[in-house]
């Protein structure tokens, strides 16, 4: 499937985490950088943050707050007006592991991936749930490279994407930090070296997920049934978050030119936390 992609931004290394805050504003991470950035349409960049680690997702509170996940320092909370608050940075007594990527339910319940370390000979992956209430729990271990997450909107299933197998993997969400059924959701096409980074749902339950490496971004049914491909100006689309005027703009990361992309879906996103 062939969508026309608008360039907006480029000359953003390791460019990832694209989201809108409660203002309309859009925001980034330029990992090489450290840095936390807000770009408007125009393609006007502007540092917001200075993390002083790797960040590398990013997720948007109903106090317009900016969650971050950092592959050094774990999660963080970004205020409003830029200050940086660790919110998560140790679990059992020892540092977690890097934090890639994050995503809210709809109570406020935070799900991450933390994959630093982690390889097809050592996968020492690992998924977490904070709760709303701060605890923090481990839902599962054992991967290659976890790295994007999602919730569904009904909070009943948990996606978690591994890069190197190509594997989407799905859970029951039981309550808040309580999953069950682990099972295989989707594998992603292509024998390239990459598979799922990013991934983000429509309105109507379908998974748009970047396949790094090969030019696409896969788009899943509700059921895991491989939908379309949507084809890339580039190979190695890194995320994708919904939003625009109208909410049907998808905004994509990339790292074959460090670049921020959109392209008009067919529907809106699903709403995420801060917007219900």
């Amino acid at each position: 499937m062939k969508l026309d992609f608008t360039l907006i931004a480029e000359g953003l290394p390791g460019a990832e985490g694209p989201v809108f805050d409660l203002k309309g504003r859009f925001f980034m991470v330029v990992p090489d950088r450290g840095l936390v950035v807000r770009v408007t349409d125009e393609g006007e960049v502007s540092t917001w943050a200075d993390t002083g680690g790797i960040p590398a997702g990013l997720q948007c509170d109903r106090e317009n707050n900016l969650w971050l996940a950092d592959m050094k320092l774990g999660i963080l909370r970004l205020s409003p007006r830029g200050e940086i608050e660790p919110m998560v940075t140790e679990f059992d007594g020892a540092p977690i592991r890097g934090c890639n990527d994050l995503y809210f339910d709809s109570k406020g319940n935070l799900y991450f991936t933390a994959p630093a370390g982690s390889s097809a000979e050592k996968p020492v992956g690992e998924v977490f749930c904070r709760r709303a209430d701060g605890e923090v729990v481990r839902l599962d271990e054992g991967y290659q490279f976890c790295n994007g997450i999602s919730v569904t909107a009904d909070d009943h299933t948990l996606i978690v994407a591994e890069t190197r197998t190509k594997s989407l993997w799905a859970f029951d969400i039981l309550t808040p930090g309580v999953v069950a059924h682990k099972r295989l959701w989707a594998k992603l096409p292509g024998d390239h070296n990459g598979g799922p980074d990013g991934v983000d749902f429509d309105e109507a339950g379908n998974l748009l997920s970047t396949n790094i490496g090969a030019s696409a971004i896969e788009v899943f049914a509700p059921d895991g049934s491989w939908l379309q491909s949507i084809e890339t100006p580039f190979a190695r689309p890194s995320n994708v978050h919904f939003g625009g005027p109208d909410g049907r703009w998808v905004y994509v990361t990339e790292h074959t030119n460090n670049a921020l992309w959109k392209f008009h879906w067919v529907r809106r996103g699903q709403p995420q936390y801060c917007q219900r």
